[in-house]
C-alpha cells in the first residue's frame, strides 16, 4: 500500500533529480543529488527496509557526495587552477576522517559468523526452520531475498541499475 507521504516524497523527489540535471554549478549540482539521495533513503525506510536506507544514506548522500567534492575541488582547468592552495589536501583530510569513523565505529561489532552474534539468536533460525514450509522453496538464500525480504532486494536492485544507467549515459556522453 502506498501511503500520501511517500507519494509527497516521491513528487519531491523528481524536480530534485530535474533541478540536479539544470544547475550549472557543481557544488550545488552535488548538494542536490545528496538530499535526492536522503530522499530516496526516506522512501526505503517507509518501505521498511532500513538497512538499504542506511546504506543509501551513508554511500548516497555522505560518501559519494563526500567524492564528488573532492573531485570538484581538485579539478580545475586553465587559469582557475590554484597552485599550493589548502584546497589540495581539504579532501584528502575529510575522506581519512570518514575511514577512521567507520573503523571507529566498527571496533564493537561480532566478529564474522560468530554463533553467538545478536543476528544469529533471534530471526536467522526462524528463517532456516521455517522458509520450506512458509515459501515452498527449497533454498533458504532465495527464499530469504525472494519472500521474506523482498522489499530490500527489489530496493538494492534499483539502486543497482539506477547506478548503471548513470553510467552508461556518463560513457555514452564522453564517447560523443
Amino acid at each position: 500500500m502506498i501511503w500520501p507521504l511517500e507519494l509527497v516524497i516521491f513528487a519531491i523527489m523528481i524536480p530534485t533529480a530535474l533541478l540536479a540535471l539544470w544547475l550549472r554549478d557543481l557544488l550545488g549540482s552535488v548538494a542536490v543529488l545528496a538530499a535526492y539521495s536522503l530522499f530516496v533513503a526516506l522512501l526505503f525506510a517507509g518501505m521498511a527496509a532500513p538497512d538499504v536506507a542506511l546504506v543509501e544514506v551513508v554511500i548516497g548522500a555522505g560518501v559519494t557526495g563526500l567524492l564528488l567534492v573532492g573531485a570538484i575541488l581538485l579539478t580545475a582547468r586553465g587559469d582557475d587552477a590554484s597552485e599550493g592552495g589548502t584546497s589540495r589536501w581539504v579532501p584528502g583530510v575529510l575522506v581519512a576522517g570518514f575511514l577512521a569513523l567507520m573503523l571507529f565505529g566498527s571496533v564493537d561489532l561480532p566478529d564474522y559468523a560468530d554463533p553467538e552474534a545478536p543476528g544469529h539468536q533471534r530471526i536467522s533460525p526462524d528463517y532456516i526452520e521455517g522458509s520450506l514450509d512458509d515459501t515452498e522453496t527449497p533454498n533458504v538464500v532465495t527464499s530469504v531475498l525472494a519472500d521474506y525480504r523482498s522489499f530490500d532486494t527489489l530496493g538494492e536492485t534499483l539502486v543497482i541499475i539506477t547506478a548503471g544507467l548513470a553510467c552508461l549515459v556518463i560513457l555514452l556522453r564522453e564517447a560523443r
